[in-house]
């Protein structure tokens, strides 16, 4: 076994030009991103599985998954407008899913709209709009 010198890089990386608060947001847009993506790779999947697949639809998906990763790539945690924007634009996204999917689960259950209780879930994970 060849014995290698560990090598610390972060002294050279410098500090950072953002505030810890910056860093906190941009994280939650970042997974913000990687929910969206994961999303449409759901629509993907199931439209795959489909008895006769609409490829047009997959095209469409696949398109909006791409520009989910560029813009996540593109983002920067100094840029704070664009920060709350993504944050802003993937929570609409997947609680737009969230309702429908609610929706529909109340209308197939016997269970009251007053007894489903609240889901959160979305403001946690993605720091809310």
């Amino acid at each position: 076994m060849v014995n290698v010198p560990a090598v610390n890089v972060l002294p050279e990386l410098g500090t950072a030009g953002w505030t810890s608060d910056q860093a906190v947001m941009y994280e939650i847009a970042q997974e913000g991103v990687r929910q969206a993506i994961g999303y449409y790779a759901q629509l993907i999947g199931a439209e795959e599985a489909a008895a006769e697949p609409d490829a047009d639809a997959i095209a469409g998906w696949r398109a909006e998954q791409e520009a989910w990763a560029a813009r996540g790539q593109e983002l920067t945690p100094m840029d704070s407008p664009a920060v709350k924007r993504t944050r802003a634009d993937a929570y609409e996204l997947l609680s737009e899913d969230e309702d429908e999917d609610d929706a529909e689960d109340a209308d197939e259950s016997e269970v009251g709209a007053d007894d489903l209780g609240d889901d959160d879930d979305d403001d946690e994970v993605l720091g809310g709009a």
